[in-house]
């Protein structure tokens, strides 16, 4: 008797939409009726909306950053860019409500469409689509605001990262030929979350975006680049799926978890030599939030760095004093009166005054090390020569404020920013972290955007020596990490708040106290930054 072969799936139509089913794991993607329309009647409205996002972006209606590429992404990338749009354009809450209203719209009328025309069985689809991302959206997009807000990095990478698990897992989710969301969805998983397209896509989207930024002016003519690949990826879907999914899906998340376990692994430093014997003193200056004793810079290994304890004073944000608790100090407190966080939120003006009366009568030579906000503070006194240092050691600092935000009740873009901040600031005390952002060295400081360029614009004295050491980690808030100073070290893989105490700051310290040659920085060191600053908020980048 002749082997009979596996019989091959009968095709079902679905009434009004022409969808059919195939085989629900290997079998290739149903077909839309779209196809019956010709290839230019199947994409004409992604090539518009990319013509669309041209001509907004030409005409300055929107701005030009590495990120305008997403406005004709995957979902729910799209969805993603579009907020972040509106978190920092519109003005006020009726603006912002009205604007979402309507390109959700757009957004939907388009997922339909593409997935086989205007029936109300696609028109719910898509809406139900992007209802449910929303929730998961919104944090991801506030999240990512808020970062470049208030430059706080921790809040960037795990906004970067909820936004790529929801486009890798829920971007093949429309494509699947299935007329409700909850089919899609668990046909999907079966496939594997089709990764033989999804990675490959999701590859395109970050090299795209990394040209984008490496290269601004290529940035529009990519726009409609990345409409192509969002096109092709879509086609892709209806090719048959892996044999094994499960297989394929399992090895990608062993790939990825080798790979954490090594960047893990390997961002370690040797601890260096200490440095010898240095003159004069050292004066550490902690940043926003410290308390006397209580920051990561106040327990820098002052020794290693070759200063004794006589030698060492410590900045109070409370004025003189005859000193303070030690606390987590290397040495004890002799000056300054103890001070608390609330303290380190006094007007700028102020903070500056202050730091130019403790460090005036410091022997010499004066080597002041500032960790983060206080770089602002101690560039602003000796680039207007109101106090002489010479040396400075610039630990974790911002070389700009990217996005601002209005004060209360007022009106200006970023109003919905703004308010989302304040009531996220509101709860941050049960995790231990206090912010107000309309304390007088926030709204100084971080509420009107440039604020900080204007205070590093200022050059410093020809005999005042400085070094920058940033985190690899911020990069992606600043459009370039590098100051007007003698020495901008490689940017160390150490998370900013840990910086002022590591392994990385104490050998860039030593080496330049000393007059040594820092070791060749490697040139992959900001890849990170240049492929994922695309998902930031636009406002700072678009100043290019």
């Amino acid at each position: 008797m002749a082997l009979q072969g596996r019989p091959r799936p009968r095709r079902r139509r679905r009434e009004g939409s022409g969808q059919t089913d195939e085989d629900p794991l290997t079998g290739a993607g149903p077909r839309s009726g779209s196809h019956r329309k010709g290839r230019w009647t199947r994409w004409w409205p992604l090539a518009a909306t990319a013509a669309f996002v041209v001509l907004l972006a030409a005409t300055g209606a929107i701005p030009t950053w590495p990120g305008l590429i997403h406005l004709v992404a995957l979902p729910p990338l799209d969805q993603f860019t579009d907020l972040r749009l509106l978190l920092s354009r519109a003005s006020s809450w009726p603006v912002f409500l009205a604007l979402l209203a309507v390109v959700t719209a757009v957004r939907v009328v388009l997922m339909a469409w593409l997935l086989g025309g205007l029936y109300a069985r696609n028109l719910r689809f898509a809406a139900l689509f992007y209802a449910v991302a929303f929730g998961p959206v919104l944090v991801a997009a506030f999240a990512d605001a808020a970062a470049y807000a208030v430059l706080y990095s921790r809040l960037f990478w795990p906004a970067v990262a909820l936004v790529g698990a929801l486009v890798f897992t829920l971007g093949a989710v429309p494509w699947q030929g299935r007329p409700r969301l909850r089919e899609a969805v668990a046909l999907t998983w079966r496939r594997g979350l089709r990764v033989e397209v999804m990675l490959p896509y999701c590859a395109v989207v970050l090299a795209l975006g990394a040209v984008a930024d490496r290269i601004p002016g290529l940035t529009v003519p990519l726009v409609p680049v990345s409409a192509v690949a969002t096109g092709l990826t879509i086609a892709m879907m209806d090719r048959p799926a892996l044999r094994r999914p499960g297989a394929a899906l399992t090895a990608l998340v062993a790939v990825l978890t080798a790979v954490s376990i090594v960047f893990v692994a390997t961002r370690g430093y040797d601890e260096p030599e200490p440095g010898p014997p240095q003159p004069g003193s050292l004066l550490i200056v902690a940043g926003i939030n410290s308390a006397s004793g209580r920051s990561v810079i106040h327990a820098t290994d002052v020794h290693r760095l070759g200063y004794r304890c006589e030698q060492v004073y410590y900045f109070s944000y409370a004025g003189p004093g005859n000193g303070q608790p030690q606390e987590d100090a290397t040495c004890p407190i002799r000056t300054g009166a103890p001070y608390g966080p609330t303290d380190t939120e006094r007007p700028f003006r102020e903070q500056v005054d202050l730091f130019v009366e403790q460090a005036s009568a410091l022997p010499r030579p004066l080597v002041v090390a500032a960790h983060s906000h206080a770089v602002w503070v101690v560039w602003e006194a000796a680039a207007t020569g109101r106090v002489d240092v010479d040396a400075l050691l610039l630990v974790g600092a911002f070389s700009s404020t990217p996005t601002g935000y209005p004060p209360p009740h007022v009106d200006e873009p970023g109003r919905v920013l703004g308010d989302l901040l304040r009531v996220a600031a509101s709860s941050a005390g049960l995790i231990d972290f206090h912010f107000d952002p309309d304390s007088p060295a926030a709204r100084d400081l971080l509420g009107t955007a440039g604020t900080a360029e204007s205070i590093l614009a200022q050059r410093l004295p020809q005999n005042v020596r400085a070094m920058s050491l940033p985190s690899a980690a911020d990069l992606p808030l600043m459009t370039d990490h590098r100051l007007d100073v003698e020495r901008n070290g490689c940017p160390a893989r150490v998370a900013h708040p840990n910086l002022p105490a590591s392994a990385a700051f104490e050998d860039a310290t030593i080496r330049f106290l000393n007059g040594r040659t820092p070791p060749p920085c490697p040139p992959w060191r900001d890849w990170g930054a240049v492929a994922f600053r695309p998902f930031g908020m636009p406002s700072g980048q678009a100043l290019r």
